[in-house]
């Protein structure tokens, strides 16, 4: 029996979780010497991974171990490197098919952080190539996964717009980008990215932003913050957030992003342009809108905003799309302006998924109706991916 408890569960954040030898491999030629050392100086993470790529090894050739790992498959026993099918494609399908989903949206983890620790633009530009073929390798075992390629935006509109062709020959359905542009480039609202944002829509690849989205050690507010006098959070490699303050901080640079796409006009000129907000929590979006409105009301007879014909709050609803945490009070954001936007995520195999999101997302819907259930389930992420079904 699987684990999902309806019919249609599509589900928006699950992940891969690559080995040392994994980027080499679909890496070019003259660039697979010069990239960055999987998981940097960080010996624990290379030590977790070997582990479970040997105990990958022993279940491919034990049956006793194959079905413990299947019984137990959401447990937190199996999380990370160790979950059922994390780096291996063909024990992945299994997984998927002891989930039960009718969709995966797949996100990479440790290489993503590998090819942009790399500070040669060569070296950064071939693992980027790399990481995306891996990734539509890897889903391409399953139809039921959609690869998220890595779009660097950051690298400018000429770039990206070559890159978007990339990805999407490579069939993936969605990019992963930049959330904040850098310190000295161009905004990712410019009219100068339009041809990008354009071609996006046109091929109706998803825009997803991400945790992490630059890097390990994530730290979404500044490190001076915990000079506090008190015990400083360890912060380690990988993309939770070390602490409370961290997770509080977690949406802020997805909400800057999401307010320069609508007031300079990006969500206005690309009306099925859709962006996906992914592992950056949702209790912040009912206020988000609020505060979008109040924007707009404060500063339009400062700004020029006469080319917007909707609310800011509208286009947030008919264009962008979230993923909760478990845990996180879904019925009240549902019944409260998000019924539109939110998405079932999973997390799998990460830890932050927990051993059983579907229940604690659940805890939550008591009187939530079957027409709200439905765009949390699987509504709302058919329409993000309305002019490209991939499964």
């Amino acid at each position: 029996m699987p684990y999902a408890h309806r019919p249609l569960i599509l589900d928006a954040d699950t992940h891969m979780m690559e080995h040392a030898d994994w980027l080499p491999a679909f890496a070019d030629p003259d660039i697979r010497p010069r990239l960055v050392p999987f998981a940097g100086k960080d010996a624990r993470v290379r030590a977790l991974a070997a582990d479970a790529v040997a105990r990958a090894e022993a279940r491919r050739g034990d049956a006793t171990l194959r079905a413990e790992a299947e019984a137990e498959f959401m447990s937190m026993k199996f999380k990370g490197w160790h979950g059922l099918g994390a780096f291996d494609a063909a024990e992945r399908r299994r997984a998927n098919d002891l989930m039960g989903f009718g969709a995966y949206l797949v996100f990479p983890t440790e290489a993503f952080n590998q090819v942009i620790a790399a500070s040669d633009p060569e070296v950064l530009a071939g693992g980027i190539r790399a990481l995306n073929r891996g990734l539509a390798d890897f889903c391409a075992e399953d139809r039921r996964m959609g690869g998220v390629g890595y779009l660097r935006l950051a690298d400018g509109p000429d770039s990206a717009l070559a890159q978007v062709e990339t990805i999407a020959a490579l069939g993936l359905p969605a990019v992963l980008v930049d959330t904040l542009p850098p310190p000295d480039g161009m905004g990712f609202s410019h009219p100068a990215y339009d041809p990008v944002w354009a071609r996006l829509q046109d091929l109706g690849l998803a825009v997803t932003l991400h945790i992490g989205a630059r890097g390990a050690p994530y730290e979404p507010v500044p490190r001076a913050v915990f000079n506090n006098g008190r015990e400083t959070p360890v912060h380690r490699n990988g993309d939770a957030p070390a602490d409370a303050v961290s997770y509080m901080g977690m949406p802020f640079e997805a909400q800057v992003f999401l307010a320069a796409m609508i007031f300079d006009g990006v969500l206005e000129r690309f009306p099925r342009l859709r962006v996906a907000v992914v592992e950056l929590g949702a209790s912040w979006v009912v206020s988000f809108l609020k505060h979008l409105d109040q924007s707009f009301r404060a500063f339009r007879r400062r700004q020029d905003f006469s080319a917007l014909t909707l609310l800011p709050s509208e286009y947030m609803q008919r264009q962008v799309k979230v993923t909760p945490f478990a845990g996180e009070d879904i019925g009240w954001l549902l019944s409260s302006g998000a019924a539109d936007m939110l998405m079932f995520a999973s997390d799998y195999p990460h830890h932050e998924g927990t051993d059983d999101p579907i229940g604690r997302y659940e805890r939550t819907l008591a009187g939530t109706g079957e027409p709200l259930r439905e765009n949390f389930y699987h509504r709302n992420f058919e329409a993000l991916f309305a002019d490209r079904k991939w499964w």
